[in-house]
């Protein structure tokens, strides 16, 4: 078994055939495939279904799928520290964040370790929920996740405080300023709001305390989340968002409001407990030094 033959099977899983697999890689089409019938032989299974239209994953292709991506990232762990025995930390970063966590503030992490490691690429994939979040770092998928939420009964996963955040009303340019210049959070029942789908309004209701909580219906619901602010500047609706990232529509026209009584989101960056690469190492580092993880 080659890591090449492991790095082709989960790039047809990604690109959801081998012809588009063979075209991200930029190798031929029957090379890729004839990669794929090596792995299989070698395994002693079929591990894709082959379809008209692309392929499927066989129940043994779905069982070898979380070991290939452990296999790939512990041999990619492996070189990066040999190279950062010499003290140069290079290499690939695999983050995965929700749209929210990642404006802020993974954004400005990112940039800072950047700065510090222009060595280091840096993958970054959206996640919509917190189990999508989970399940990339307990594969492998991605080596530090960035979440609003963590677990306390995964054992094999370990969540770390990144960042407190207060949250706030960004209301649409031209709004009229609320009564005492801050919204109530039992009012926020009666606006216009936009949100994303797992809905954050939502979750600071119920934590409010706020009677028909369950009643509440925005005017856009955006599977991006990260949209929200920009629904906001068109004049859509208002949003619940993290002041910092309501604060760049700000010079656009759009009104900031407290909320009241204040309301938080807490960011925690999730990892294996298995060792991180080097890279991963470094970013977590510069989280323990400026005391968030």
């Amino acid at each position: 078994m080659e890591r090449r033959q492991i790095e082709y099977f989960l790039a047809v899983i990604d690109h959801g055939g081998i012809t588009a697999a063979a075209g991200a890689l930029h190798v031929a089409q029957p090379t890729l495939s004839h990669a794929i019938k090596l792995l299989e032989s070698d395994l002693g299974a079929v591990l894709f279904h082959r379809m008209p239209r692309g392929v499927r994953l066989t129940a043994a292709g779905e069982a070898f799928a979380d070991s290939a991506r452990r296999i790939v990232r512990e041999l990619e762990t492996g070189r990066a520290a040999v190279k950062a025995v010499s003290g140069l930390v290079a290499g690939r970063l695999d983050l995965i964040a929700l749209p929210g966590v990642l404006l802020d503030p993974l954004a400005a992490l990112i940039g800072r370790f950047r700065a510090r490691y222009p060595k280091v690429q840096v993958r970054v994939t959206a996640a919509e929920r917190p189990e999508q979040i989970r399940d990339a770092v307990r594969s492998g998928a991605a080596e530090l996740g960035f979440t609003d939420r963590v677990d306390a009964g995964e054992r094999d996963l370990t969540g770390d405080l990144v960042a407190e955040q207060e949250l706030v009303v960004a209301l649409p340019p031209g709004s009229e300023p609320p009564p005492g210049g801050v919204v109530e959070v039992r009012r926020l029942l009666e606006m216009d709001l936009v949100t994303g789908v797992r809905g954050m309004v939502i979750e600071v209701l119920t934590r409010a305390g706020a009677d028909r909580a369950a009643e509440f219906t925005p005017v856009v619901e955006s599977g991006l989340r990260a949209s929200s602010l920009y629904l906001v500047l068109a004049g859509a609706g208002a949003a619940v968002l993290p002041r910092t990232l309501a604060e760049i529509g700000c010079p656009h026209g759009v009104l900031i409001a407290p909320l009241d009584p204040p309301q938080q989101r807490r960011s925690y960056v999730l990892r294996r407990a298995a060792s991180l690469s080097p890279a991963a190492q470094a970013m977590h580092g510069m989280l323990r030094s400026e005391g968030a993880a």
